[in-house]
């Protein structure tokens, strides 16, 4: 199995190169549409794959690679799930807005995946340094300020009540998210998210217990449920079918446990 540490070196140098000398230093050319304006890359976004590509790749033989922006310029490249290698999945840069506007949510996101096995996962916040990682069977840790915590399951309440969720945006219609938003009494708050990388150490630490996102493209989500995995988290489509990598259709529910997912999926979803 790879050597965790390895990869969250990797991935600090290539923020450390790549990402953070363009944080708050983007000329204007320096950012793209991509599907219109809310759906942004930076030069940052681009090489820092670039690099993680390479240097990832590296790592196991025989390995392939899936990147956020590999796929938008060959949509094919996700076919690399169905071949039973190893996949690394990338986001570069999680939060691309908030990195052009010069804030701090941003993550850069990596996961190794075989097949429909979850095998390891990495969340990096260049800004703060935080790291959360992990590997199947394992657990789930996190590094902050150069010290290594193996992380507990949070403490989850156990009345509907008291849950706090979180809300996807994109793809959403303003109907949808009224509807959503008048039923949220079943629980005790329905917030909107900011973007994964940033919203899955909250549910890793317990300020959040589950979430909904309607966009569900595996380089936002196999890195952190690969984690959240850990914790004993389940997570399935709306339908309550499967969530697999590569798929990018149905929807996304991320629960405590199965139990749960079914209540949110009966009180919000049906």
């Amino acid at each position: 199995m790879i050597e965790i540490e390895r990869v969250a070196r990797i991935m600090r140098e290539v923020a450390a190169e790549e990402i953070v000398p363009r944080w708050r230093n983007l000329a204007g050319a320096d950012v793209v549409e991509k599907t219109g304006p809310s759906d942004i890359v930076t030069v940052a976004d681009r090489a820092a794959e670039v690099a993680l590509t390479r240097r990832l790749a590296e790592l196991i033989a025989g390995s392939r690679v899936v990147g956020e922006e590999a796929v938008h310029a060959d949509p094919t490249v996700l076919q690399h799930f169905a071949s039973g290698d190893p996949v690394w999945v990338i986001d570069p840069i999680d939060g691309t807005s908030a990195f052009a506007k010069g804030e701090s949510g941003f993550t850069v996101m990596v996961a190794l995946v075989r097949g429909e096995e979850l095998l390891a996962g990495w969340i990096l916040a260049p800004s703060s340094g935080e790291l959360h990682m992990g590997e199947r069977g394992s657990g789930a840790y996190r590094v902050r300020d150069g010290a290594v915590t193996r992380l507990p399951r949070p403490s989850i309440p156990t009345m509907n009540k008291e849950l706090i969720g979180l809300l996807g945006r994109r793809h959403m219609s303003d109907a949808r998210r009224a509807e959503l938003k008048a039923r949220a009494g079943a629980f005790a708050a329905l917030q909107n998210v900011s973007c994964a990388g940033m919203d899955y150490p909250r549910l890793l630490s317990g300020s959040a217990h589950f979430a909904i996102y309607n966009k569900s493209e595996p380089w936002d989500h196999l890195p952190g449920l690969t984690l959240a995995s850990e914790q004993g988290f389940a997570f399935c489509k709306h339908d309550g079918s499967a969530y697999r990598p590569g798929d990018n259709a149905g929807g996304l529910v991320i629960a405590p446990s199965e139990a749960v997912a079914g209540d949110i999926r009966r009180l919000l979803l049906a």
